[in-house]
C-alpha cells in the first residue's frame, strides 16, 4: 500500500510556522489537544514542535517563563530530524521510521519538495486493523509448515466449503521450527466442517 493512501493530507493538519512564538505553539496544541504539531510554512516542512521538547528546553535554557513563551521562536526549539518520505513510497518504509525513531509522525514530501501531509502511528494501526479484518467475521488461525503451496491449499479448502474470506495474513511466529502462522477472517456457515477439513490437510488449528 502506498503512503498517499494512508497519510493525513496537509489541508487537514494543524501546523505552525517557524517564526511563531513558543507560547503560540503551546496555545495551539492545548486548543486542539495535541502533544505535537508539524512546523511548516507555505509548501515547506521544517520539523515538529512538541510539549515535552518545549518543557525540556525551558528548564535547560530559561528561568523566565513569560520571556521564554513570548521571545523564543518555534524554530529555536523545534525538532528538525524528522524523516521525510514520498507519497508514492510503500507504507512499510514509513513504518520502519516510526519504529526506530522516537517520533510522532513521518513527514510526506513530494518530488518537488512540497510538504503534502504526515503519516502517524494511528494511521498505521488503523490500516493494520483493516488488514487483519478485526471485528469482522470469524477468526481462524492455523500453523503451517513453511513449504510451497500451503497458502493455496488452505485457500482451496475454504473456497470448496463456501467460506467468504475477509482477510488472509501470514505471520512469522519466530519459532525454532520452520512454520508460519496463518490468520484468516471469514464468514461461513460451515465452520466445524472447515476446521475438520483443515486438520485433515495437515494444518494445526490454534
Amino acid at each position: 500500500m502506498l503512503v498517499k493512501n494512508v497519510m493525513l493530507p496537509k489541508d487537514k493538519l494543524v501546523t505552525i510556522t517557524p517564526k511563531a512564538s513558543v507560547g503560540k505553539a503551546l496555545e495551539i496544541m492545548d486548543q486542539h489537544g495535541f502533544l505535537s504539531i508539524p512546523v511548516a510554512e507555505d509548501e515547506k516542512f521544517y520539523g515538529t514542535i512538541s510539549k515535552d521538547r518545549v518543557y525540556e528546553y525551558y528548564y535547560e535554557k530559561c528561568a523566565d517563563k513569560q520571556c521564554f513563551l513570548s521571545d523564543f521562536s518555534v524554530e529555536s526549539v523545534m525538532r528538525t530530524d524528522i524523516p521525510t518520505i514520498s507519497p508514492e513510497e510503500q507504507l512499510e518504509k514509513a513504518v520502519h521510521f516510526l519504529e526506530i525513531m522516537n517520533i510522532a509522525f513521518v513527514a510526506v514530501v513530494d518530488d518537488m519538495g512540497n510538504f503534502t501531509g504526515i503519516l502517524t502511528h494511528h494511521a498505521v494501526f488503523e490500516q493494520f486493523t483493516q488488514v487483519f479484518g478485526l471485528n469482522k467475521g470469524d477468526r481462524l488461525a492455523v500453523i503451517a509448515y513453511d513449504v510451497p503451496g500451503q497458502i493455496s491449499k488452505l485457500s482451496r479448502i475454504l473456497a470448496e466449503n463456501n467460506a467468504d474470506i475477509i482477510s488472509f495474513v501470514v505471520v512469522d511466529p519466530k519459532s525454532v521450527i520452520d512454520v508460519k502462522e496463518i490468520v484468516i477472517r471469514m464468514r461461513s456457515d460451515n465452520r466445524s466442517l472447515i476446521e475438520e477439513k483443515v486438520k485433515e490437510a495437515g494444518f494445526k488449528i490454534l
